[in-house]
């Protein structure tokens, strides 16, 4: 043991002369996982009834010569919660007010009448018009994150405030456990493991190290006081320099007694 302690000290002599490819690091040498901005959707289509129903919804306007418009724009301003399609539905509920006046108290013939009705007609060619482009808004699927990956990004995510935690706190890191799946905590840390204190089966089981090297891990940690980054752990136990980059997202390294 005392000469594998040796060994693995000269080889930490030479970590900065070694150039490795190794994901990216935090100050305290924890590997920092990319959380992605945006995640993946599917979306979902609606349904052959749903899109002649919004067909119809549209073409309300036309159908009652606009004096349904109002209705229409009034519903569609409720579903996409819009205040400007709210400001429509107003305007054509005055438009239609006003054509209802024309044409309703003057004689068929009069020019009042006919405005009257060419008011409603316009009103209802363009709001039908306007439903009609509306209506894609109204009908579309609703994008929805896949449940897998929606699960994973949410993991990326504590780990990431985890590590904030570790390098802006460490006494509250130990207090909250982080890293620490073999102890009875309630804080969520993503599936952090620190390689420099988990029990052997939980470098296997919780960050994915293969057996001989999570032998070689713990055999080595405790001789040379625990390991500072997935870069020592590389050059100190020989490994490839990309044999811990799959586990690297999970991996960290406090010194703490």
């Amino acid at each position: 043991m005392v000469a594998a302690g040796r060994k693995a000290k000269e080889a930490r002599l030479a970590l900065s002369d070694t150039p490795m490819a190794v994901p990216e690091l935090a100050a305290d040498g924890t590997t920092v996982a990319s959380v992605p901005s945006a995640l993946p959707t599917r979306t979902n289509r609606p349904s052959l009834g749903v899109q002649v129903l919004s067909v119809v919804w549209a073409l309300i306007p036309v159908v009652t010569f606009g004096w349904g418009a109002p209705f229409t724009f009034t519903y569609a301003a409720l579903r996409l919660r819009s205040r400007a399609i709210a400001l429509c539905a107003g305007a054509y509920g005055a438009v239609a007010i006003v054509s209802l006046y024309l044409a309703g108290n003057n004689n068929d013939n009069s020019w009042q009448s006919n405005a009257g009705a060419a008011i409603a007609v316009t009103a209802g060619a363009v709001a039908t018009a306007q439903a009609l482009v509306m209506r894609k808004r109204l009908i579309a699927g609703k994008a929805e994150v896949d449940p897998a990956i929606g699960h994973a990004t949410q993991q990326l995510r504590l780990r990431e405030r985890a590590r904030e935690i570790i390098a802006g706190n460490p006494t509250l890191a130990y207090e909250l456990q982080i890293g620490r799946p073999d102890r009875h905590r309630r804080f969520d840390d993503g599936g952090l493991v620190d390689v420099n204190h988990v029990p052997l089966d939980y470098l296997v089981e919780v960050a994915g190290i293969d057996r001989p090297t999570a032998e070689m891990i713990a055999e080595v940690r405790d001789g040379i006081g625990g390991f500072t980054s997935v870069d020592d752990v590389s050059v100190t136990l020989g490994l490839h320099p990309h044999a811990l980059d799959y586990a690297a997202s999970r991996l960290i390294f406090i010194r703490h007694g």
